[in-house]
């Protein structure tokens, strides 16, 4: 499932390119547990497709492995006396992440994708970048989070002008717009409070304030605003 895929995917949606080096990031190994670590070339075990031979829809891929960036096929049963010609185990799983296309600016094979292009894969398969911002922008935001090759030209999508100089906070005000940050006019929607304001919380328990700008950890929050309040 997206943005992992197989090898021969990930050889067709880079136009054939080879070499390129991949890692399987199974669910539930340490080498799936963070993007950083994910997106790592010099950590865990990777490989370097040198050939791809499709067959079907799959086939069958060969190259060299490497753990930690460093040669090592320590974990093959067998071994050939060319070692292009070892076959890459597991290459048809769904499991993995492109890395990096040596010699090849990435940004030639991933380009912006501009607002009519469609997507092809997940609940909103079919249909454009324009369709789904319109009706779910943060899903936008999340491909291109799990995807470091999913970039998005938001110039045209947000209707920038060229060259315009006000771009960045243009930008910016739709981040803020999309997500948000918790004002102490918001309404708690959780706890012993919910229903009342942070502002109304704070008239009557302001500790509860200090409490919750302590220990939150997964709201965006205006601590300038909160501040504010709090020296009032």
């Amino acid at each position: 499932m997206y943005p992992n895929d197989n090898i021969f995917n990930i050889y067709y949606n880079i136009g054939k390119r080879t070499p390129f080096l991949v890692k399987r990031c199974e669910l539930g190994l340490a080498r799936s547990s963070s993007e950083k670590r994910r997106m790592d070339p010099n950590k865990d075990r990777t490989f370097l497709v040198e050939i791809v031979k499709p067959r079907g829809k799959y086939g069958k891929a060969y190259g060299k492995c490497f753990v930690d960036g460093k040669p090592d096929d320590s974990y093959r049963q067998r071994r050939c006396q060319n070692i292009k010609d070892e076959e890459i185990p597991c290459a048809g799983c769904g499991e993995w992440v492109l890395l990096d296309v040596p010699g090849v600016d990435m940004n030639e094979i991933f380009q912006n994708r501009n607002p009519d292009y469609v997507i092809q894969f997940g609940k909103y398969k079919g249909k454009t970048i324009k369709e789904i911002y319109s009706q779910d922008p943060k899903y936008i935001f999340w491909l291109m989070e799990k995807d470091h090759y999913f970039r998005v030209d938001f110039d045209q999508l947000l209707n920038i002008p060229d060259n315009s100089s006000d771009r960045e906070r243009i930008i910016e005000t739709e981040i803020n717009r999309v997500f948000p940050k918790v004002t102490p006019d918001d309404v708690i929607s959780f706890g012993k409070y919910q229903g009342k304001t942070f502002r109304e919380i704070f008239a009557t328990d302001p500790s509860y304030i200090d409490w919750f700008l302590r220990n939150n950890q997964t709201l965006d929050i205006d601590i300038n605003a909160f501040d504010s309040m709090m020296r009032k």
